[in-house]
């Protein structure tokens, strides 16, 4: 050989083992017999110091309580397969501050020297991937839920439609869907009323009417309404026609106006009387004044009645507790927000029992008037959430203001805190629209005396009534 080209060969260096591992792997460790880790090559810039602090202790100490049956496992496998590199397993390595690492990990055991060779893959940027992967497949699920709950709700609706309802393609007029009201108008399943175009279902004399109807819809992207008779119909129906968008997607909807049946009509009145006399609540409806109009057996049955007739015609306020209070606490409720809720009251039967009761009622808007329609539930049977010795008293916040118009501010204050007193006193404000007269009158309280406490409790700095 030319003493050159050996020169030249002397002069080229040799691969430095050290950087061959750090090229090749992001962890790489050399374990003696014992397992101990002897050297570290690490690519990894959370690893402190490079891993020294690995140097001369069990390669199981450095990492976490899950991953030290694996690393058994590979060591196991690596000495069984002498210079075999062994499976890789995905191991968790402690890193700074508790950190931990994931990383794929063989072993290849060298006879000779008795030494195990440890290379390592970092795989979080593999795990985020995966974590990216899996919240992305969770809100197409969650995307996918909330498509199948709308198409649910809206197949639900669209068949609880009395009116027929048809979809009709725009460009062909085929249906596209139809819903079971159609379905009866037509005598058709929804199957044979599929792709079946509009013009087959209308009869020929109105055929001309149709066509006005869409292109007056079609022009001005506006419903418009026309009189139309179907091939299998009597007499002509009112048809609602409207226009619907979607993408380059272009559709109709088409509702059929039904002549509303006086039959089925009194067959449904006679229902809801039948409903209203066996309800176990009692019913009643009044007007502005509170006079009441019509009541149900019920409402007689929890005063006392012989006969719910008794009663029309009579102040609702004869039976409440709070007669004048009550009345325009109620009356208050359903002028300003149209309805009331759980008014917790007291009712005075004709033979002067007390009777504790819930009201609930709305407003019921007329052509000349508006009338009020409360239901009272009897609440004198209700268990109590509390022991015989507490006599029904309550502790909290909430169960006090529910307390409030049921008894006297006196049978519920007692010797309690003032925390309780002041809490009552705001339920009572709150209760009557800030009225100072009728919150006295349902606290059992004196004018003097609620405004004594209020000044107390610091209450006393909104607008006098």
């Amino acid at each position: 050989m030319p003493k050159a080209s050996a020169a030249r060969l002397q002069t080229v260096r040799r691969p430095d083992p050290t950087e061959t591992l750090r090229a090749t792997s992001d962890l790489s460790l050399i374990l003696d017999d014992q397992g101990l880790v002897l050297e570290v090559f690490s690519n990894l810039p959370e690893l402190p110091n490079a891993g020294q602090g690995w140097i001369r202790k069990p390669w199981l100490d450095t990492v976490t309580s899950e991953s030290r049956i694996k690393i058994q496992e590979t060591l196991t496998e690596a000495m069984q397969r002498p210079l075999e590199p062994s499976r890789w397993r995905h191991i968790n390595q402690l890193m700074a501050k508790g950190a931990e690492c994931p990383v794929l990990v063989c072993a290849i055991w060298d006879p000779e020297t008795g030494q195990t060779l440890v290379l390592g893959r970092d795989l979080r940027s593999m795990a985020s991937l995966q974590s990216r992967l899996v919240q992305a497949q969770q809100l197409l699920e969650q995307d996918y839920l909330r498509m199948r709950s709308i198409e649910n709700q809206y197949r639900t609706l669209f068949d609880l439609v009395r009116d027929p309802v048809l979809l009709i393609e725009a460009r062909h007029g085929r249906v596209l869907e139809s819903n079971k009201a159609s379905q009866t108008f037509f005598g058709q399943t929804a199957a044979q009323l599929a792709d079946k175009r509009l013009e087959s279902l209308v009869s020929a004399p109105s055929l001309g009417g149709l066509s006005q109807l869409l292109r007056e819809v079609e022009g001005s992207g506006r419903p418009a309404q026309a009189s139309l008779k179907f091939g299998h119909a009597k007499q002509k129906v009112s048809v609602h026609l409207a226009h619907l968008r979607h993408e380059n997607e272009t559709a109709y909807l088409l509702r059929i106006e039904l002549a509303p049946n006086a039959t089925d009509q009194a067959n449904e009145n006679h229902l809801l009387q039948e409903a209203l006399a066996k309800m176990s609540d009692g019913l009643v409806v009044t007007d502005r004044r509170g006079v009441i109009l019509h009541a149900n057996p019920a409402f007689a049955q929890i005063l006392q009645c012989p006969h719910h007739a008794q009663v029309l015609g009579q102040p609702i306020s004869r039976w409440l507790g709070r007669a004048n209070t009550d009345l325009q606490v109620l009356l208050n409720s359903l002028q300003t927000a149209g309805g009331v809720r759980l008014f917790s009251t007291q009712l005075i039967s004709d033979a002067g029992a007390t009777i504790p009761a819930e009201i609930s009622g709305v407003s019921l808007p007329q052509d000349k008037e508006t009338w009020y329609a409360f239901t009272i539930r009897d609440t004198g049977r209700r268990l109590e959430p509390h022991g015989p010795g507490e006599a029904g008293f309550s502790r909290s916040q909430e169960d006090l203001s529910k307390l409030v118009g049921r008894m006297p501010l006196k049978d519920i204050v007692g010797e309690t805190v003032d925390l309780i007193e002041k809490l009552c006193i705001e339920a009572a404000l709150k209760l009557t629209k800030n009225n100072r007269a009728s919150a006295a009158d349902m606290l059992g309280l004196s004018r003097q005396s609620l405004y004594v406490k209020m000044r107390r409790f610091g209450l006393d700095r909104g607008e006098t009534s």
